[in-house]
């Protein structure tokens, strides 16, 4: 009960602390989420750039034969 008390204040507001805290963890989901789509588009890059690389290969093996 203590921590509620410490939590609100008395007119019922969410206090400072509390909001910075829920800014920082929105913060860090949001760098977080962006660092992930980031890593995702150059993993789909690689994966395209292996693909294409690899059918040329075979595209040039199988004309030699």
């Amino acid at each position: 009960m203590l921590s509620l008390k410490k939590l609100l204040s008395k007119k019922g507001q969410i206090s400072l602390e509390f909001t910075i805290l829920m800014m920082t963890v929105v913060l860090a989901a949001v760098i977080v989420g962006y660092y992930m789509i980031k890593v995702a588009l150059h993993s789909k890059e690689v994966s395209i750039s292996t693909i294409d690389h690899t059918s040329n290969l075979v595209l040039q093996t199988l004309s030699r034969v």
